[in-house]
């Protein structure tokens, strides 16, 4: 997994004291890596030119701005045609001596109102645009000129396009109105929250990270205990797949996971085969209902009006109903059994009853709520409102997911909480440490998996999701460990049917069958 930061400044300000670099050097070696992507990206392109390619740097004017008067100057090298739109005057030192620079080697500079213009007389030759109006510091909106050249940059389809540090109209958590709109992002020293939100996941393009004159670890690591990772970004390298050491076993060795079935049953059946796919021992359906099941199950699939004696794992919510009696009987059992973990999700987040499991017994709980969900979630738990905002939408959940899932476990240490969304998070704070520090970092324990894909946007996806958690949970993982990898292998499978069929086409039955594909 990747360190991932909130602010890399004091980062930036450490390695400076520490080895002896100045900005302009750290800047250079930024250019440096921006410059390259924009090779790179030339080698590549094949389209016709009616004279030389073009490249346009927007430059801001602050230090992100002098990045992008470095960028143009050293792509002077080139056989290009480089210009860059001098979006705002310079006012930082850097960004006066940048631009000059460039100016004295002959780069072509255009204010904002020439922008159109120049478009549209390079139309075919402009084949890169490079972002550097804002990085990491911006917050607010955007000022009306730059906004309006973001939009009529973003307008040109043709031309690729490049963000240094991060997509200007991003803040430091991801959150954004008029964004540039990024092919590519090259950013500085070490990733960034912001890169990770659901919103930036259409505005950032392919992420690598640029090292400004020492290694990333030696920059990640600068500041000390102030530069400690707020995030971690999990990678494929960090599934744990189920392993089978012994071979004189039987399916009792593997767990046995008891779904929870409801008014919707289909999902309950959903989560069961993804379970008993994913290697838990036996599926059990579990229904009040006393005509349950009513039609005929998968064959592999057992069903029982009460928790098997052998019962481990509970999954509970998918398609139960939000009535509070449908779900009483399954919490009370969770409740007298501490012993036997969970994985709650879907319907269950509308019943206030969850609060008896929260409060209780938290330790052995996966949550597994989307967005909306967990609004719901938030409310019966008091927590409408977070550092003087209040949360009444579903866009304030999107916007501040990294903060309320932090403080949601901190409230609740021992549980474990796993978002989903386009990029899924996932929360928690070790039981024993109360709403106090988490182990070394002060903070609660935050991942983030970006790997996920547009396809897992259909109704049952979550449902299989909530069964390969419970399956690792009924074989022995703990709840931290069963959530990174069941969010892992979840993408991994969509990621490799979209490989040979169409994204859009991708079910809960063919993700379930996918999954024996997917090897560490």
């Amino acid at each position: 997994m990747q360190h991932i930061f909130l602010d890399t400044r004091k980062n930036d300000l450490a390695v400076r004291e520490h080895y002896g670099l100045t900005e302009d050097i750290m800047m250079e070696d930024a250019a440096s890596a921006v410059s390259a992507a924009v090779l790179r990206r030339l080698a590549q392109d094949t389209s016709p030119c009616l004279a030389r390619p073009a490249v346009l740097v927007l430059a801001g004017s602050g230090n992100n701005g002098a990045d992008g008067y470095a960028v143009a100057r050293q792509l002077m090298s080139a056989p290009l045609a480089v210009a860059a739109c001098a979006v705002g005057e310079a006012n930082s030192a850097l960004c006066k001596e940048q631009k000059a620079r460039a100016e004295k080697i002959g780069v072509r500079i255009i204010a904002p109102e020439e922008l159109d213009a120049y478009m549209e007389e390079s139309s075919i030759d402009l084949k890169v645009i490079v972002d550097c109006i804002y990085g990491s510091g911006f917050h607010g909106a955007l000022p009306a000129v730059a906004r309006a050249v973001i939009l009529s940059v973003n307008d040109n389809t043709d031309a690729y396009k490049i963000a240094c540090d991060l997509p200007t109209g991003l803040d430091q958590w991801g959150r954004c109105g008029t964004v540039f709109h990024a092919d590519e992002t090259v950013t500085m020293g070490a990733l960034k929250i912001a890169l990770y939100s659901d919103k930036a996941k259409d505005e950032c393009g392919q992420v690598s990270v640029c090292h400004l004159g020492v290694s990333r670890d030696n920059f990640e690591r600068a500041g000390a205990g102030d530069a400690t990772p707020d995030a971690y970004l999990l990678e494929d390298c960090d599934m744990e797949l189920p392993v089978r050491k012994k071979q004189n076993v039987n399916k009792g060795s593997f767990g046995h996971v008891a779904v929870c079935s409801g008014q919707k049953s289909g999902a309950s059946v959903l989560a069961g085969e993804a379970a008993l796919a994913f290697g838990a021992g036996l599926v059990t359906l579990v229904s009040q209902d006393e005509n349950f099941p009513g039609f005929q199950l998968p064959y592999s699939l057992m069903s029982a009006h009460s928790f098997p004696a052998g019962t481990n794992t509970v999954a509970l919510g998918m398609g139960l109903g939000r009535r509070s009696e449908d779900s009483q009987a399954y919490t009370g059992y969770l409740l007298q059994n501490p012993n036997v973990s969970a994985v709650l999700d879907a319907d269950v987040f509308y019943n206030e009853d969850i609060l008896r499991l929260l409060n209780y017994r938290p330790a052995g709980l996966l949550l597994t709520p989307h967005p909306k969900e967990f609004l719901s979630l938030l409310s019966f738990c008091g927590m409408d409102s977070l550092n003087g905002v209040k949360i009444t939408k579903l866009s304030d959940v999107v916007d501040m997911r990294l903060e309320l899932a932090a403080a949601f476990c901190r409230k609740f240490p021992g549980i474990v909480l796993l978002l989903k969304g386009a990029n899924s998070v996932i929360a928690s704070v070790p039981a024993g440490h109360g709403a106090g520090p988490a182990p070394a970092e002060g903070k609660p324990l935050l991942f983030i998996n970006a790997s996920g894909t547009a396809a897992l946007a259909k109704a049952g996806s979550g449902d299989v999701l909530s069964g390969l958690a419970a399956a690792l949970l009924a074989q022995g993982y703990d709840t931290l460990r069963a959530a990174k990898t069941a969010s892992l292998v979840h993408a991994a499978a969509a990621r490799r049917f979209c490989r040979e069929r169409a994204e859009w086409s991708l079910t809960p039955e063919a993700l379930i069958a996918e999954l024996s594909r997917v090897i560490q």
